[in-house]
């Protein structure tokens, strides 16, 4: 068996050798057994999230060579938004958020059979109405393309129908592996369902660079689906061994999977009014200059990069334990982990942030920087990347805190957030665009994220009594101010050699400069957090000195 596949957060409580050893243990203490389990789950799964961030990355530097005609990119990219819409409004997060914390209560409980046949029950359902909605987009395509951009020529209508109709597909087998990843996560079991993602974008990689030259953008289009495909395919053997029974059934009449999909009705409801948000910005991007929703994602995918590689795995290796010792009523334990992971989390995306603002141009041309992408697109999606950068802390942390709500089975608070940032970042988005273009629209979402992070953590603070959201602030706030200085340090240091090197000197140069800039900028930030005394910078050193030493002893 592939260890990527094994790993686990700690046993589940009827397995744990010693119930009174373990009751004392305090989860979210740097030696603790739980930690040290966390940390290498993390990690690894970290390490995967990275692999499919830096193949993410490829993916758009492929399409954007692979593609002769620049100005279909928009075509492809808005063509991406129906499909995608779909799955995030009957799967994606409404699965992890839902059915996790269900099907792990009955796994600890030792109710095996009755788990799958949850599962089962969402995923018929799940499939049968994804199923339907595709067969509307397919019929109503002309209608739903025009509607979404509206700023598009007759020819670029023509295109985009065309490519939403061949990727409508793609949500079905990204719901079955959703489902797929749920089941695996819930087991404690990472490694397969982070492989996933690698395997998606490896496809869409090799169709840009072998279907394309044969099919044009339509290859392109194919290769999403057989992404997709890989997706959940790659997942089977490791839900074969751990014995998952999923078969086609409707089991209404039990409680838990009713409890299941109440669950996912409001976090669905979350992620489709957030999929809007996308759609007006495509919407509203069609009205700009021609490539401009061809930057728009290319900025945001960079953004993704810090939020797929920490954010999201550390939500994804805490949801679990959070689960577990929620059901089991270990609520100390549960507000340790929580606020440790929190206050960590913003140490570093704060951190990340400041100098990510300070390299912006320098990343966007050592990323994109080849083809047919013009100069002017390069610098337009460098300041697009440079102000969602300022949202970066927030939209990780509400990776975080929204699994925080799950783990309660509270589905529906993260929705009215979201709901709230999703007004606001229309309204914004509308206000802005007119003056600042592509970045006005990076504005709208990173003041959005911010203030939905504000409400959620308001809305935590009153459902979980004694949660040291205290100590969060405080550590944020350091880290800001250590950020600041490395940033103004990093600055200085770039400006230097920006007057000695020029605008654009070439790849090894410019990887030069973006290093050094970087690492005097971090020297400066951890110099500055150990002389606040941030403890969370010391937990982070001794987990990565006490995984070395496992490694070490391994």
């Amino acid at each position: 068996m592939d260890e990527a596949d094994t790993i686990d957060v700690g046993p589940a409580p009827e397995t744990r050798p010693n119930p009174a050893e373990d009751a004392v243990e305090d989860p979210a203490r740097p030696g603790s057994s739980r930690t040290r389990a966390l940390a290498r789950a993390g990690i690894t799964v970290t390490a995967l999230f990275l692999l499919s961030r830096i193949l993410g990355y490829l993916r758009y530097v492929v399409i954007a060579n692979a593609v002769p005609d620049p100005s279909q990119l928009d075509s492809f990219f808005a063509a991406f938004r129906i499909p995608d819409f779909l799955f995030q409004l009957v799967a994606a997060g409404a699965l992890s958020s839902a059915l996790i914390p269900v099907i792990a209560g009955l796994f600890a409980t030792e109710q095996e059979a009755r788990a799958w046949r949850v599962v089962s029950t969402v995923t018929t359902l799940m499939l049968s109405a994804l199923l339907v909605l595709a067969g509307v987009v397919l019929l109503f395509a002309p209608q739903l393309v025009a509607f979404i951009t509206p700023g598009f020529d007759a020819q670029e209508l023509a295109l985009t129908t065309e490519l939403t109709r061949i990727m409508v597909l793609s949500p079905l087998f990204l719901a079955a592996g959703a489902v797929a990843t749920s089941a695996l996560n819930a087991r404690g079991r990472f490694g397969a369902a982070a492989v996933a993602p690698l395997v998606y974008n490896i496809a869409i990689i090799v169709g840009a660079i072998v279907l394309v030259p044969i099919l044009g953008i339509n290859g392109l289009a194919l290769s999403v689906v057989l992404g997709a495909a890989g997706h959940v395919l790659v997942q089977l053997p490791s839900l074969a061994r751990i014995g998952a029974r999923i078969r086609p059934r409707l089991e209404l009449g039990d409680a838990e999977a009713r409890k299941a999909l109440v669950l996912m009705a409001p976090r669905a409801l979350g992620l489709g009014a957030t999929q809007v948000v996308f759609l007006v910005m495509t919407g509203l991007a069609s009205t700009l200059a021609e490539g401009s929703i061809a930057v728009f994602n290319f900025a945001f995918a960079v953004l993704q990069i810090p939020i797929g590689v920490i954010g999201v795995p550390l939500g994804v290796v805490l949801l679990p334990s959070l689960s577990r010792e929620a059901a089991t009523g270990g609520m100390e334990a549960f507000r340790r982990l929580l606020v440790r992971g929190m206050s960590m989390l913003g140490l570093v995306m704060i951190a990340i942030a400041a100098l990510g603002i300070v390299v912006s141009e320098d990343v966007t041309r050592l990323l994109f920087d080849y083809g047919s992408i013009g100069d002017s697109a390069l610098e337009l999606t460098a300041t697009t990347l440079a102000v969602f950068l300022v949202g970066l802390t927030a939209h990780s942390l509400i990776a975080v805190v929204a699994r925080a709500f799950y783990a309660l089975q509270d589905t529906a608070t993260p929705v009215v957030a979201a709901l709230l940032a999703v007004v606001i970042n229309i309204a914004a988005a509308n206000a802005l665009v007119g003056a600042y273009g592509v970045a006005g629209l990076a504005a709208a979402i990173a003041i959005a994220a911010w203030l939905e992070l504000l409400a959620l953590v308001v809305l935590l603070g009153r459902r979980v009594p004694g949660l040291d959201l205290g100590h969060v602030a405080v550590v944020m706030t350091k880290a800001l101010i250590a950020s600041i200085a490395g940033g103004v340090v990093a600055w200085l240091v770039y400006e230097a050699l920006l007057g000695a090197w020029g605008q654009d000197p070439g790849f090894l140069l410019l990887l030069v400069r973006t290093t050094v800039t970087t690492i005097c900028g971090g020297v400066v930030i951890l110099g500055a957090s150990a002389a606040l005394r941030i403890e969370e910078l010391r937990t982070i050193v001794e987990l990565v000195l006490d995984l070395l030493r496992r490694k070490g002893r391994a």
